[in-house]
């Protein structure tokens, strides 16, 4: 089993993608709200920045949604396909970023043997 985790630049694309995943059988995931490093320093006062910097990095967030999903190691190419159709060419700046851990040990996954 994987943790595949996909931070989605384009967070317009969410529902897209939850919908198509779910068409393709692929259920379970959590998705999160995520933030940049760029914006969360922006929103700081006491990291020292000009002025113009600071307005143009605040006025330039992006939001992004964070997709974790727990995958069985042969649905992987399966899923990363599918998320592919609706995101695109992951290469392509501002579009997302995919990647997967091995999971070795977890509980709580319904109908799920995981340890």
């Amino acid at each position: 089993m994987q943790l595949l985790i996909l931070i989605l630049k384009q967070a317009e694309l969410i529902e897209k993608l939850l919908k198509t995943l779910a068409e393709n059988g692929i259920h379970g995931c959590t998705i999160l709200d995520g933030h940049g490093m760029g914006e969360s320093l922006a929103n700081m006062e006491d990291v020292p920045m000009f002025g113009a910097l600071r307005a143009m990095m605040t006025s330039y967030h992006q939001p992004s949604k964070v997709m974790l999903m727990a995958v069985k190691d042969d649905e992987i190419i399966k899923t990363t396909g599918v998320i592919k159709s609706v995101v695109g060419d992951l290469s392509k700046p501002n579009t997302g970023i995919l990647l997967s851990v091995p999971v070795y040990y977890c509980e709580g996954l319904v109908g799920e043997e995981c340890h």
